[in-house]
């Protein structure tokens, strides 16, 4: 079972670099569709009676789905996560739904890059002013260290950690993959809000540098770090302390029987007689 699990994972991991690719060419195709459209004031014609739709309002479609997909997704890994670590062990069945959902966070983030991509060529030629948003650009890095943090998990990451999801989590996982997987689950969470929150905040559009948003996002990402691991040695220690009243409750049962054991002679199986039903034997009975 091990040995499949990670023969898939290999493969798995063969895969998702062509997956970021593919999805990272039909990106350019709709950087490139974006474009021609430009020409024809950036509308889709529709068969009549319908008006043309412009191809803004399609970008922003496939950026809401792209956000749907991985923020969801990243969120419901991230509440297993915080079961795995919490309750020491998840049900079998949960490993294939773990990589689903995984995979879909991945397509969701192949919807950003495409809208995104998409953004990008439309402003170019529409208003070019809004490239001088710096919310704009630190969304993009943001998005650019979101990407390669998740080649990161599902390569060196999972292989190890979905060995066995009926053991504890990170249980025989060296150390520093141990900290890999904290701080990438860190990024991860961070980074999905953070996009998340600079998609919606208009308010920082040109009010705000861009140092200072990925500022707050590193400090964001520290914190979350360090409150990870933090919460893993409680849990460990938590652990570590129910094992040890579990094993000092059964002391006394154990050595109960032991002791009573001991107390008793060798080869005394048969039950004691009472005293008062003991008949005294004289010599001359004996003689008899």
């Amino acid at each position: 079972m091990h040995r499949s699990a990670t023969i898939s994972a290999r493969r798995r991991g063969l895969v998702r670099p062509g997956l970021f690719a593919g999805l990272l060419a039909l990106g350019c195709l709709a950087s490139g569709a974006a474009l021609a459209a430009g020409s024809q004031s950036f509308a889709v014609p529709m068969p009549a009676p319908l008006p043309p739709v412009r191809v803004m309002t399609l970008l922003v479609a496939l950026h809401l789905l792209g956000v749907c997909f991985g923020l969801g997704g990243a969120t419901m890994l991230d509440f297993w996560i915080l079961r795995w670590m919490r309750w020491g062990r998840l049900p079998a069945e949960i490993a294939r739904i773990f990589l689903f959902v995984s995979k879909v966070v991945s397509v969701g983030l192949g919807l950003l890059w495409i809208s995104g991509l998409g953004f990008l060529a439309v402003y170019a030629f529409e208003s070019p002013d809004k490239l001088a948003n710096p919310k704009l650009w630190a969304k993009v890095a943001i998005v650019v260290v979101l990407t390669v943090n998740g080649l990161v998990i599902h390569a060196l990451v999972l292989p190890g950690v979905l060995r066995d999801i009926g053991r504890p989590m990170l249980e025989g996982v060296s150390g520093v993959r141990t900290g890999v997987f904290l701080v990438s689950g860190a990024i991860s969470g961070v980074s999905w809000y953070s996009a998340f929150a600079l998609g919606l905040l208009r308010e920082f559009n040109g009010q705000v540098s861009g140092g200072l948003l990925l500022a707050l996002w590193l400090a964001a990402v520290a914190a979350a770090s360090l409150g990870a691991y933090l919460f893993w040695l409680h849990l460990r220690e938590w652990k570590l302390r129910q094992i040890g009243a579990a094993l000092r409750a059964l002391e006394p049962e154990r050595g109960a029987p032991l002791a009573e054991a001991a107390a008793e002679p060798r080869g005394a199986a048969a039950p004691r007689i009472p005293a008062d039903r003991i008949l005294p034997l004289h010599p001359a009975a004996l003689r008899a």
